[in-house]
């Protein structure tokens, strides 16, 4: 059985469609599946109908900016019994609107800075909410002479265009996301300072996602223990968005035994 609770798709920073991302889903042998897009839960009905078509179990989720002593700390939330409240919704429209702004403001100092090509309407289009993702694939695609490393730099929170996204601190997003029916999960703390990883787990988080591909050596083994010492679920996802920077889904799973204690969590 395999089990990828960390994905994402076109209503945030991922390249595929839902059908899209189900179908991929379906070829890799992806058994349960959660849309877990950035701020968004728009997708989530949906991925569940597509699920069907594919005989895939979709999980509707979120992940959550947060940020936690200056550090961003992403916490993914798996919706109890399929239902999403309607205050979640609020947010995410709340979200959605900061994150165009800022996403226009962002790329208009990029092109003024950095002297690039692109087309921000066209960026900007249909999408319901855009990311530093979304920014970097778009001035790839229109500047096809610049590397990534280049890309990068201009969109990172170092770049001198660089604009905060709205985000909770990490604890009222964690107690935000359980007063709103979800299951809280630390996504890949693999990519937090090593000094925070228990100060978040402490503020309340349901489980950590302990398989991710861009662990490194000994992480799996020390999130396991932290697991065993907080009692917490164990999780994993691929955070598949169909790019260069991250990996393929069902690259990352967890069987069937801890399956079922993350299933019977759901109830």
């Amino acid at each position: 059985m395999k089990v990828d609770l960390h994905n994402h798709s076109t209503y945030s920073d991922g390249l595929y469609s839902i059908e899209e991302l189900l179908r991929i889903a379906k070829k890799n042998d992806i058994d349960v599946m959660a849309l877990t897009d950035h701020d968004s839960c728009y997708g989530c009905i949906e991925a569940i109908e597509a699920g069907r078509k594919y005989n895939i179990l979709v999980i509707p989720g979120i992940e959550l900016s947060t940020v936690y002593k200056g550090e961003s700390v992403h916490i993914v939330g798996l919706f109890k019994n399929n239902f999403i409240p309607d205050e979640i919704k609020s947010i995410a429209d709340v979200i959605k609107a900061h994150r165009l702004k800022r996403a226009r403001m962002m790329m208009e100092r990029i092109k003024d800075i950095f002297k690039v090509n692109m087309d921000i309407d066209k960026m900007l289009m249909g999408r319901d909410i855009v990311t530093r993702g979304n920014m970097f694939q778009h001035i790839m695609e229109y500047n096809p002479s610049l590397t990534r490393d280049e890309v990068n730099k201009m969109v990172s929170n170092t770049s001198p265009a660089y604009i905060e996204a709205a985000k909770f601190n990490t604890k009222e997003g964690i107690e935000f996301l359980k007063k709103n029916n979800c299951l809280t999960i630390y996504a890949h703390p693999t990519l937090s300072k090593k000094e925070i990883v228990e100060d978040v787990i402490r503020l309340g988080v349901d489980g950590i996602e302990f398989n991710y591909p861009k662990n490194k050596p000994g992480d799996k083994e020390w999130f396991i223990s932290l697991a065993k010492k907080y009692n917490l679920l164990l999780s994993a996802g691929s955070d598949f968005h169909g790019d260069q920077n991250h990996a393929m889904i069902g690259t990352s799973t967890i069987d069937s035994d801890l399956w079922n204690k993350i299933k019977e969590a759901l109830k």
